[in-house]
């Protein structure tokens, strides 16, 4: 019998407690399903695959099986070295294979790999089929296969981005891209999107999908949360629309239940020669009782059957296969299943009856962050990694992006041009952004020679596009021979850049060059220096200029001198800058030319401005530019507060401290560091729990315990004999407070390396022996028993709790204790404070003439290993972040128990926290762990490898520049003003004879032609003219006459409108999805009818 004393002391139910949630964590023991809240404890699939009583499977059950290759556009390998290793062979043996059989099928979903071995091998005669087919080529027997309905391409994406860090512009652009491949390689086209491999899914990706003809949709990568609730309540199968585009159709969605692999290594038959059909007959049977139940009950199961690169052995792949489905025929086991070969398509026809009779499931947001097993393996690592390669993918793109608008401008004025050369290379250009998007490019998972490969293609790209850009500028005839030389990366790139370049890699990308041959002091024949602007608006523009000539000078399209803001000799040149206002939509000209021509203006070595250079350490700075004051303050631990106009922001560089040895974060895994402070409480819990009972094992009978006989302590509740609950309470609030003050030691106060040796077991000493004799001093002095002793340890166990949940922002560290000391330099360009935090970063504070509302906040990083390096901005009280992709604001907040990697979102363009809105020109991730506080992640370089699939350890010691654009002014339009952020005009050198007089593209020169433009900032939109001169022109009538209606999807970049999008009936909207825009020309006739005529570029 159980004393009521035990009961009423409450440890039955303690213990009860604890059992039950022993058992609750581990699903083997127990009989019903766990709740999706509950943490998993190495469990390897949903709770829906435990070995329970096997249930007979439902009849006339059809298993499908679906042979693909899953190749990556570079990895562990480059793009090039994947088609040659493998990649080309799974192509060409696959096809010999369907070619033979016409039950075989295969799917494809790598368009870019495609394109390439149409573009190697397509029109060559395959050499391999039997008789008169081998003189067949490539191209041919493909198409074949897919008229049969043997191959089928999926995805219809160039390539499978990581749909986080994509732009608007960009997804867009990637579909478009795909679509065209598709069609002039092979004439075909698809309706199946394939996102099997992205790590983590937005609801961005159903928006662009269901409006360009998609009709179904497959993942593969959901958090294991999500994945456990949907697999259990059988709705694998769903519609996904996109809470934040409202209107948007949904996009019938099939998730895959496990990974996109083989059902087993025993299917591996690139690895293995074994084809058991008993042992493989019955793995598939087990593979179809555990999905079965995942998915609506229409009786059809999908089996992947491949993997990354496979079916390069592909004869003995379907040789294997063909057995399987013969020996399923006459196997007892399977007469109420059938086994056989599908696509995709065929699948997804199969259980359309069944989800049209029924109601699907409709899921409205999205699947991020990525967290693919339990204990924290959160996928945040990719928002950091290769900073370097997130910057240039974005970099060109901005160019690629403004040289299509540039070039539709262009052709709208009817400038003259050989047009389809320049869509040609402009579409290789496409495809080279695209490629940088790829899910393990922009992420940053790829080996070194992967790295290198992405920005060789993506600087290839940026010259190509900015040659086509002159050739639109200024027609010439052997346009195709200065393109194509813009291929070669010994390429001077110096006549053309995007002004807001700034390449720690490559410093001649950031300045324009008037080439000696153009101007020297000896002879000077002269440029013309064109600035063009795609934006809405018009844009104030510094421009940076190298010129070889002393006696040139600067003057407008009109002849009046232009006052250089900067002017220094550098060697035998003159670095010149000067201010451009440029019009919206539109273009101006500054001529570099020969004094004699030009006796009015000064010339340059009559005009050096060099920049006022403050030579000293301080720590306080003030920036001035264009009415804007700002001033800087450094405070400790390189906090620097920045106050504007009554407003305080502080900055800090901080960084995390991961050990490999604990928990290996890599290229993909950011850990939340608990598991490595936690190791340090257990050494210290140990040791404070040993010295208590040692206290209390001495103390027991006595009144005093070895030395301390003489210590006395006057409060009799907390002594040994005290009954009073004062006494717990006291020992409570001991432990609480040790607890605490342990966190905060460990992540704030011990050394790096004395932390990593802790972690290890080296030098324990040091934390144990200090621990243990005041646990023994404070246990002796105040003679607690061990109830009390037991109540000091458990608070100190939930004060680390406490501390590593809530004090989420203790988890990184300043990367420096001190002041920052100012180094200030101003010009009548930029005012300039610069700091060096450690050895191998700085920081800069910079507020420039073009935009003085925003303080850049810069910082060049070299990261040292194991540590990741985040900007923290705090100012107000906001909770909710808001990030802008480019067509929509979306909203996160992080709950308060979720640990840090989980709290880490994509920035692509925009973050904003309350009144704080930060503009990056590069994906970032963002977090806010507390009120009013936003962490940017900057750059990582990890010694460990997380075990996701790259094999090699991401050490990236490439130096990475990362800017955040502070917005001064709490009242300004985000989107606005990150638009302008984000579209930067180009500069060219054009021949002195250039046209270069100022035009836009609002005003056309042809009489009575006036352009009328349209922008949707959200999903319907009053539609806004934008004419040289007003109108009478009334919306019915311009609407009535919309046939040749241009769609632009992100910042004018055009495609075609489909007829359907134009027959728009309402006389004052028209409506375009949030993010689009469109161009038209309108012709105004004498007797006052109006048309449009459609100016596209796309073929």
């Amino acid at each position: 019998m159980v004393s009521r004393r035990y009961l009423r002391s409450g440890k039955t139910l303690v213990l009860a407690a604890v059992a039950l949630a022993v058992l609750w964590s581990n699903p083997q023991v127990l009989p019903v399903n766990k709740p999706s809240w509950m943490p998993r404890f190495g469990e390897p699939g949903p709770p829906t695959d435990r070995q329970q009583p096997q249930e007979p499977l439902p009849r006339n059950l059809t298993l499908h099986l679906l042979p693909h290759s899953h190749s990556d556009i570079g990895w562990n390998l480059s793009f090039e070295g994947y088609y040659h290793a493998s990649v080309q062979q799974v192509l060409r043996r696959a096809s010999a294979e369907l070619w033979s059989d016409r039950a075989r099928r295969f799917t494809w979903g790598d368009l870019a790999f495609l394109d390439m071995w149409m573009d190697d091998e397509g029109d060559t005669a395959n050499g391999v089929l039997a008789g008169a087919d081998a003189a067949l080529t490539w191209r041919q027997v493909l198409k074949e296969l897919m008229l049969r309905g043997q191959w089928e391409v999926v995805g219809g994406t160039y390539v499978s981005p990581d749909e986080g860090l994509t732009t608007w512009w960009a997804h867009n652009t990637i579909v478009d891209a795909g679509h065209r491949t598709l069609a002039t390689q092979l004439n075909a086209t698809t309706r199946v999107g394939w996102q099997i491999d992205n790590f983590g899914h937005h609801n961005t990706v159903p928006h662009v999908l269901s409006n360009t003809g998609y009709s179904w949709l497959v993942l593969g990568r959901m958090a294991y949360r999500d994945l456990y609730d949907f697999a259990s309540k059988s709705t694998l199968q769903f519609e996904w629309r996109s809470s934040e585009h409202e209107g948007t159709n949904g996009l019938r969605t099939h998730f895959l239940a496990e990974h996109y692999g083989l059902p087993s290594t025993a299917f591996d038959f690139d690895h293995t020669n074994v084809c058991d059909e008993d042992v493989l007959l019955g793995e598939l049977q087990q593979l179809a009782r555990r999905h079965v139940r995942q998915y609506p009950a229409h009786g059809h199961v999908l089996i992947m059957m491949g993997d990354d690169f496979r079916f390069v052995h592909a004869a003995r792949a379907f040789g294997c296969l063909d057995r399987l489905i013969s020996a399923s025929r006459k196997h007892e086991s399977w007469r109420d299943m059938k086994l056989q070969y599908s696509t995709m398509t065929e699948y997804l026809d199969s259980v359309q009856p069944h989800l049209d009779a029924h109601a699907m499931r409709v899921h409205g947001g999205d699947f991020y962050p990525y967290q693919d097993k339990p204990v924290e393996q959160y996928w945040s690592g990719i928002l950091g990694s290769r900073p370097y390669l997130k910057w240039l993918v974005r970099d060109t793109e901005q160019i690629v992006q403004h040289v299509e608008a540039l070039v539709a401008m262009q052709r709208m004025r009817g400038t003259r041009a050989a047009w389809s050369t320049l869509e040609l290379h402009l579409e290789f250009c496409r495809k080279q952004v695209a490629i940088g998007y790829h899910h393990d490019a922009i992420t940053g998972t790829c080996t070194d020679d992967a790295f290198a490969d992405y920005v060789e293609r993506l600087r290839t790209a940026a010259r190509v596009a900015l040659r086509i850009g002159h050739v639109a500028l200024q027609p010439v005839d052997d346009a195709e021979q200065q393109i194509s030389a813009a291929y070669n990366a010994d390429q001077h790139i110096g006549s053309a850049y995007n002004t807001a370049t700034r390449d720690v890699d490559n410093a001649a990308r950031d300045w324009l060059e008037i080439a000696p041959a153009q101007c020297t002091d000896s002879a000077c024949v002269g440029a013309a220096v064109v600035v063009t602007n795609t934006l809405l608006a018009a844009q104030d523009v510094v421009v940076r200029l190298r010129v070889h000539s002393g006696s040139a000078v600067l003057v407008d399209e009109t002849g009046v001198a232009v006052q250089p803001v900067h002017v220094q000799a550098v060697d035998s040149a003159y670095s010149v800058e000067f201010v451009v206002s440029v019009p919206a939509l539109g273009a101006r000209g500054v001529v570099v030319g020969n004094r004699t021509l030009y006796a009015d203006a000064p010339m340059l070595r009559d005009q050096i401005i060099t920049a006022a250079q403050i030579e000293q350490t301080s720590l306080r700075a003030e920036l001035h530019q264009g009415g804007v004051h700002v001033r800087l303050r450094s405070e400790r631990n390189g906090v620097v507060r920045i106050e504007s106009g009554g407003r305080v922001v502080r900055h800090q560089m901080r960084s995390y401290f991961t050990n490999p040895y604990v928990q290996s974060s890599g290229a993909y895994i950011m850990h939340s560091f608990n598991l490595m402070y936690s190791i340090v409480f257990w050494i210290f819990g140990g040791m404070l729990a040993s010295g208590l009972a040692l206290a209390w094992l001495v103390h027991v009978g006595t009144r005093h315990i070895l030395w301390l006989r003489h210590v006395r302590v006057p409060c009799s509740p907390i002594g040994a004999n005290g009954t009073s609950t004062v006494g717990s309470v006291v020992a409570a609030a001991i432990g609480s407070v040790c607890g605490a003050i342990s966190v905060f030691y460990a992540a704030q106060k011990v050394s790096v390396d004395r932390l990593d040796d802790w972690t290890r077991g080296h030098g324990v000493f040091l934390l144990a022996a200090p621990v243990f004799c005041a646990a023994y001093v404070v246990g002796g002095a105040l003679r607690w028993r061990k109830r009390r002793a037991c109540v000091c340890v458990a608070s100190t166990a939930l004060g680390v709790f406490l501390a590593l949940a809530l004090g989420r922002a203790w988890q990184s560290r300043a990367m420096t204790f001190r002041s920052l000391q100012f180094t200030v330099e101003h010009s009548d360009v930029c005012s300039t404070a610069r700091a060096q935090v450690t050895e191998g970063t700085s920081v800069e504070f910079r507020l420039c003439a073009d935009t003085p509302y925003l303080l850049q906040a810069s910082t060049l990083v070299h990261a040292p290993n194991n540590r990741e390096i985040i900007a923290r901005l705090q100012h107000g009280r906001g909770r909710t972040l808001e990030l802008f992709d480019g067509a929509s604001m979306r909203q996160r907040r992080a709950s308060m128990w979720t640990p840090v990697p989980g709290t880490f979102y994509p920035a692509p363009l925009l973050a904003r926290l309350g009144e704080l809105s930060v503009h990056v020109r590069q994906p970032v991730g963002v977090s806010s762990l507390s009120a009013g506080m936003l962490d940017v992640l900057v750059h990582r370089s990890m010694t460990a490898n997380d075990f996701r699939g790259l094999k090699r350890p991401l050490i990236d010691k490439h130096p990475a520049r990362a800017t955040l654009f502070v917005d001064l002014r709490p009242d300004a339009d985000p989107v606005a003003v990150n638009n302008r952020v984000n579209t930067p005009p180009l500069a060219f050198v054009l021949p002195p004879h250039a046209n270069i007089s100022p035009h836009s593209a609002l005003h056309s020169a042809v009489p009575h032609l006036s352009l009328v433009g349209i922008r949707a900032e959200s999903d319907s939109v009053d539609m806004r003219l934008l004419a040289h001169r007003s109108t009478d022109i009334s919306m019915h009538e311009l609407l009535r006459n919309t046939a040749g209606a241009v769609r632009v999807h992100g910042d004018w970049s055009l495609c075609n409108v489909s007829a359907v999008q134009r027959t728009e009936t309402q006389a004052s909207h028209v409506h375009l999805r949030g993010g689009e825009q469109a161009l038209f020309r309108l012709q105004v006739d004498y007797d006052r009818s109006f048309s449009l005529s459609e100016k596209q570029h796309k073929n």
